[in-house]
Order: structure tokens, then sequence, then C-alpha cells
């Protein structure tokens, strides 16, 4: 299907972008254009309103097609008539922006964050780094969004590559995607083998920067009919190579032991096949592998770099590698019963995540709190980094996250409206989620540290503890999610253009883990398991008014939840002073669901003739009794209970404008407002405030963007035929609104080092030619003010003089080519 919408490009899933893509007025004005038909995916279709003749040439020249690219329903509809929040965008549309991954994406989609501590999209500023995710992420009709089971549980970030689209669904999906969909949805869709043609998309990206190593992007695409109308396949392969610019330092001398680590390269692959071998049904089974390497964290050392030179160093020994590895087979049926249809989709993610903290800092910054300023190694975290007087120290972390998940959705829906005024879907959905946390922490120079540093031994310092350092700390935990649940949905039309859509979603959810840990920093071996078992409702209602062709308000309220789950205990002996302190005998062995219900009105138009396109919502969300991650400072372990109120209230806009022939124009802006309601408290007493009221989530407030585009006309300049264009885009994300609870001094989370992030403002230009509709070439400059905000920013403890910060990419130029027939 990239074939047929290689020349679309949504914003708001408006098919205006055309212009976006180099496309001529002529060419967008004459003929139809039709997608094929894809089981199991709900199929896209283009078509024109009405004949271009009978069309002003303004509203031709606008872009007067509707591209019905949206699944958000369960089934195709056209953006402009879906009553949802949601952003749509085609590969040609990303390939324009230079989205090669989702937190590419949140730069121009208002509403969109991204936690690259834990690599998940965040809508609506509904983030929390405890328990099951508040953003539901799929492939296709997947699910593969991760639990956090301990620390660093990242999501699996999917290649920008032959989509068909990307949707961005805000508010909570959970009546028809479940629990893993609090706050919204991210959707990867992939386009189905085409049965009646060839198609193909080709991607070649290389691109330098005087501040690091160079980056390539290497991708094809090809797919078409084996059998014509009764069998088809597609496959895809992609090679990502993005060169770093962080470099190594000897902490000891100075000197440069390795440059450029923080790389990342990425293996993609994807196959499907389509059967039809009978008019109305539809099989296929599909499968997609990716692999990526990152070579290192993006966390500088502030004292150590100069980022106003492009400087970016750390002399940590230790290297934050990432290894991401999955496999999604997928099996998709579908069967057209006279008006009904039965979809049944099948899958199993295979995915093992190696990762890690900097325990080589984590260690270095506990010994410390046991020295003082007479010892010549204090401290032994310095503004530049690691005290050089310091024995050499290497302490590495390794955190593997496993996910086994099987999913099973089978849903019958009506296929076109019955009596003209009712749709509907209903089904039911299986899930057996296997997931498996391990973090190991070593310490292979602990006995040469503790004796220069303590004068005694590893073995000593740790209490007696046998061979300690060699296996420090370790911790792994087993657990299962498993699922059941029915859904239904109906939209019924009281009256000609008003619509009410109702729908409800039951479930039966049961978690139950299984944890170990050992070690040294343990204190001794504990054993424990848990469970939790749930049987949550998610309704949702709204109404709709199609005023016409052109425009349509909406209201809507919804219910939102994830599951809860248990928790592995806290070392007693570690942490009896904490537990103590705030009134407790241990830590809770559980933690419920929380859940959240959201209010949004909103409405999408077309004006003059389509030349102006603008889609918008306001909305206010309740989120109670808050899954989140309480902290004992004492000992640095923290486990999940439920805590806290919270609103999130705000509105988001997106809009397109073609003031004239060949010049587009779209932007967007969006507002969130996140904040606890109420102070939350770790135990039974006040003196573990974990939030307090007014307090925020943490999520950017203000979000902006404006893309620019002119097409010059074919009789002033052209190239080989080719239609030159310059296009600009500027994105605009503030720094976190208010004070959250790790930046107020009341609260146990407080740390003067984390979070002192600053607004990003992020400037790209591209001049390029589009020859015949098929290929694109352009040349490009990607943050050309060559900006360096701190994006993220944090210490190990309170009061460590070492600042850790990331920032942006710096200015890169590059040229890419594609190819899309």
């Amino acid at each position: 299907m990239v074939g047929a919408f290689s020349v679309w490009a949504c914003v708001s899933g408006y098919a205006g972008a055309a212009f976006a893509a180099g496309e001529s007025v002529e060419k967008r004005s004459s003929g139809k254009l039709h997608a094929a038909q894809a089981p199991g995916k709900q199929e896209a279709s283009i078509r024109q309103v009405s004949q271009p003749h009978k069309k002003p040439k303004a509203e031709a020249a606008a872009g007067a097609m509707e591209a019905v690219t949206v699944t958000s329903t369960r089934r195709a509809t056209s953006i402009m008539r879906v009553p949802v929040s949601v952003a749509a965008y085609n590969q040609a549309y990303l390939d324009m922006k230079g989205a090669k991954t989702i937190q590419d994406v949140l730069r121009f989609t208002p509403g969109l964050t991204f936690d690259p501590t834990s690599k998940t999209p965040v809508v609506r500023g509904l983030a929390s780094s405890a328990g099951s995710a508040t953003t539901g992420i799929y492939l296709d009709d997947t699910p593969i969004q991760i639990r956090n089971l301990g620390f660093s549980a990242e999501n699996t970030v999917p290649q920008l590559f032959d989509m068909e689209r990307v949707e961005v669904l805000r508010g909570p999906q959970g009546t028809l995607f479940g629990a893993g969909a609090e706050g919204g949805a991210v959707r990867y869709i992939t386009p189905a083998p085409n049965l009646h043609k060839y198609t193909s998309y080709a991607r070649a990206d290389v691109s330098a920067s005087q501040y690091g190593a160079p980056t390539y992007d290497l991708g094809v695409a090809l797919g078409g009919p084996i059998i014509k109308d009764k069998l088809a396949f597609r496959v895809s392969a992609e090679r990502q190579g993005q060169g770093g610019y962080i470099d190594h330092l000897d902490y000891r001398t100075g000197k440069k032991t390795d440059k450029n680590t923080n790389n990342d390269d990425v293996n993609v692959f994807r196959g499907s096949v389509l059967v039809k071998p009978i008019e109305n049904l539809s099989i296929t089974p599909s499968i997609m592998y990716q692999q990526r390497l990152v070579g290192d964290s993006d966390t500088y050392f502030a004292g150590l770099s100069n980022p106003g030179k492009s400087e970016y160093r750390t002399n940590s020994p230790e290297y934050q590698q990432n290894t991401d590895r999955f496999y999604l087979p997928s099996l998709n049926i579908k069967y057209d019963i006279g008006n009904v249809s039965l979809i049944s989709n099948t899958a199993y993610l295979h995915r093992n995540n190696i990762t890690g903290y900097n325990g080589t800092l984590y260690q270095l910054s506990y010994y410390n709190e046991f020295l003082d300023g007479s010892s010549p190694y204090y401290p032994l975290l310095t503004q530049q980094g690691i005290n050089p007087n310091t024995p050499y120290y290497y302490g590495p972390s390794r955190v593997l996250n496993q996910q086994r998940n099987f999913t099973e959705e089978f849903r019958v829906q009506s296929r076109n409206p019955v009596a003209n005024r009712l749709m509907w879907v209903a089904g039911v959905y299986y899930q057996n989620d296997k997931q498996m946390s391990s973090e190991q922490l070593q310490e292979p120079n602990a006995n040469a540290l503790t004796q220069a540093l303590f004068d005694m031994s590893a073995s000593d310092f740790w209490g007696g503890w046998p061979n300690a350092g060699q296996n420090a700390y370790i911790n792994q935990t087993r657990a299962t999610d498993e699922q059941v649940a029915v859904f239904a949905n109906a939209t019924v039309e009281i009256i000609k253009g008003l619509k009410f859509d109702a729908g409800v979603r039951y479930a039966n959810a049961n978690y139950h883990f299984h944890n170990f840990a050992d070690g040294s920093h343990n204190g001794d071996r504990t054993t424990a398991s848990g469970q939790i078992t749930e049987n949550p409702v998610t309704p949702k209602f709204t109404l709709s008014y199609q005023i016409d062709r052109h425009s349509m308000v909406y209201a809507g309220w919804g219910k939102g939840w994830r599951v809860g789950g248990a928790n592995a205990p806290v070392p007693q002996l570690l942490c009896q002073n904490d537990l103590n302190n705030f009134g407790m005998t241990s830590a809770p062995s559980k933690y419920k669901s929380d859940t959240v219900k959201s209010w949004e009105v909103g409405s999408k138009n077309q004006f003059f003739h389509n030349r102006l396109q603008i889609s918008g919502s306001l909305y206010y969300i309740n989120w109670s009794n808050i899954q989140q991650n309480a902290y004992l400072p004492g000992c640095g372990v923290q486990y999940t209970t439920n805590l806290g109120e919270a609103v999130s209230k705000g509105f988001d806009l997106q809009a397109t404008l073609y003031p004239f022939d060949g010049l587009s124009i779209d932007t967007t802006l969006g507002y969130t407002d996140a904040h606890y309601t109420k102070n939350a408290y770790v135990g039974t007493n006040q003196n573990g405030l974990l939030a307090r009221k007014g307090d925020t989530l943490g999520s950017p407030g203000w979000t902006y963007s404006l893309g620019v585009q002119y097409n010059i006309p074919k009789n002033i300049i052209s190239i080989g035929h080719g239609q030159l264009y310059v296009r600009t885009d500027y994105q605009y994300i503030s720094r976190p609104s208010g004070t959250t609870p790790i930046r107020d001094s009341e609260t146990l989370m407080y740390n003067s080092g984390y979070y002192l992030t600053q607004a990003q403002h992020y400037l790209t230009l591209r001049v390029g030619a589009r020859f015949n509709n098929n290929m694109n070439l352009s040349f490009y400059v990607n943050n050309l003010p060559n900006l360096h905000p701190m994006v993220t920013s944090s210490n190990e403890v309170q009061g460590s003089l070492l600042q850790l910060n990331s920032t942006m990419r710096p200015r890169y130029a590059g040229v890419l080519l594609t190819y899309n027939r």
C-alpha cells in the first residue's frame, strides 16, 4: 500500500500534505487512487470527493481528496469523520520530516512526549516509571509495551521504515485496545501485500557532522502479486548506522581512550504473504525482526564537556551498552460473510533487551558516603568525573529484560451500516505475557578500592560476605500477566449527522511473580512470590455531529486503567531504618490498578475550499490511585505502590494551510498541565512526603511546530523535469512546567541535580527535487543552529558534584534519496 500512499503525507490525517511530497496540483486533481484491501488491517483507501471539473480551482489546489487512513475505531474511517483526537503520518511525510523513530515524531505531534530513560511515548502527560505501561504501543494489532519489573525496563523502539502510517491516539483507548492504553496509544501500521500490482520503496540517507561520526541509512521494500488476485508478498530490509559524538577519557590520565562511543546500529527485516484462496477469505502470515545495538549512553559529564563547542566527554571506564532484539510472527485471518467480517489476529513477541545503569558511578557514590574531607580520595566523584586519585575501579551493571508475549484477538464487526444507521464491533481478547527481569552488579576491583579507602577487604567492609564484589548484587523477577477480555462498541446515527458511540470492555486480569535477590549488597538471600487478580470495566461514550462534509464536532467521556501487580520484598537488614522512619513494618506486597477518567471536546474543520484544515481538542483527565515507585532514601531501594491523585488538562491543535498554489504550511500547538491534586506519602506518617499537591508530573507545558514548504513552479526552474522545493521545519518543546517532586525540596525524592532541563528549539532546512512523482532527492541540515539544551540532567545522589546531562544530536548535514512506486 505504500505505493498508493506515497504521494500523501498527512498532518492530522488530512490529505493536503501532498504538497509536502512535491506533487503537482494537476496530478492530485486527476483520477482516483486505491489501496489494496488487507485482512485484519483496516483497509485504507483514498477517494476523490467528486469529479475535479466540478470543483473550484482553489479547492482542487488545496487537496480536495480525503485520505481514509485511521483505524482508531477498529475500522477504516476518514480522519475527518472519526470523533477521536488522532494524528496520522504516512511514510512520505515521515521522510520529509526526517523522522526515523517515534522520538522524532513527538517533535511535531502535540500531546505526545518521550521518556528517554524508559523509551516510552507519553500521551497527555500521563507518565509513570512504575508498574505497567500508561501508553499502548502496537505493531499492527499486537501490543509490545513492557512492564517495569525493576531497573532499566525499556520499551523497544521500532524503526519508521516501510510504514503505511503511524497513528497517535490521544486519550484513554482501553475499551478497544486494552489495559496498556490508559493515556493513549501509538500504532505502527505496516503495509500489506498488494494482490493487483507491484509496489516498491527504497531509502538511502547519508549524513555527516564535524562533531561526531557519520550516519547512514539504507533500506528497500518490494511487494506484489505472485498469483494475481490470489497470492502476494511483501518484504523489506533496513540497515541504519547512527554515528556517536561522545568521547571517553581515562580518569587517571585525562587522555582520550575512545571517541564517538554512543553509536546506534539497527537492522530490520519484515516479510508477509497474503493468501486469498476464495473471494471472501484472506490469510496473512507475517514476521518482523529488529536488532538494535547501542555502543554507549547519550549522557555526558557536564564538568568535563564543552557543549558550546560540541565537545561531549565522560571518564567512566564503563560503557552502557544496549542490545535489543525481537522477532514478532503473526497470523491474521479475515472472512467476510454478508454484512459481517470475522477477524482473527494471533501473535507472539520474543524479545531480549540487555541494558543497565552506570554501576561504576552508582557504587562510587555509595562508598563516598563513608568518607569525609580527611580522606585523600574525597570526593570520589568530582565535577570533572571520577577523582583521578582513585585506584582503578570498574563496577559494571547488567540488566536483562525478556518478553515472551502471546496475544489472540477475535472480533466480529459490521461491514456496512445496518439500516444505514448502525455500525458495531464485538470481540474477545486473550493475553499471556511472560516477562523476566534480571539485574546484576559486579565489582571485580572491590578489594583494591576498599583497601585504599578503608584499609579493609571488601569482604570485611560488607560484613564478612564471602567473595564480596564478584556478585555484589543480583535480583531476578519472573512474572506472568494473563488477561481475558470481552469488548463491544457500537455507533448509531440518531438523526442525519448526529451519532452516538458507546463501548465497554470487561477484563479478568491475573498477575503473579517469583523473585529472588542475593549478594553482599542485599544483606542476605531473599525470595518472594506474589499475585493479584482484578476485574476492571472500561466504558466510553462519544456524541458527534457532522455539520457538513467539511466540519464535525464531538464530545466524549472515557475510562482507562492499567493492571496492578506485586512487589518483591525490600531487604530488611538494609532498609529497616527507613521503614521505621515512615511507620512501616514492611513494604506492601502488592499494588492495585490505577484509573483515569477523561473528558474531551473537539472539532475537525475544512475552510476556504479546503485551503485551511484544522483539528483540535480540549481535554480534562482525572488520574487516581497512581502506581508509583516509593523510594527509601537510606538504603536506596524502591518498591511500587498506589500513591496520590493527579489532573491533566490542556489542548492540542493541528492545522494545514495552503495560501496559494505551491506553498504549504503545517503547524501544531499543544499545552499540557499535569499535576498532583493532593499530597502523597510513603508509609503511615508525614515523614515520607513523596509528592506535594501542585507538583507536576514532569511533562513539558508547551509544544509547537511549524513546517513551511514551497514547490517552485517548473516554468521558473527545474532540473531534469523534476520539481524543486524548499522546506524548513521548526519545533519547540518547553521545559517541564512547575516543580516536579524530584525538584521539590520538601519531598523524599528531592535532588537538586535532577531535571534541570531546558526548552528545546529544533530547526531543519531541506532543499530537494521530486522526479516523475517516484523519486525524491533532497539535501538537508538538521539542528541548523547547533543548539545544545539539556534534555536530561541528573546525578547519582543528592549533593553529588558530578552532573550527568544529555542533549540533542549536534548539527549534521546529509543527502536523502527515496523511491516510491
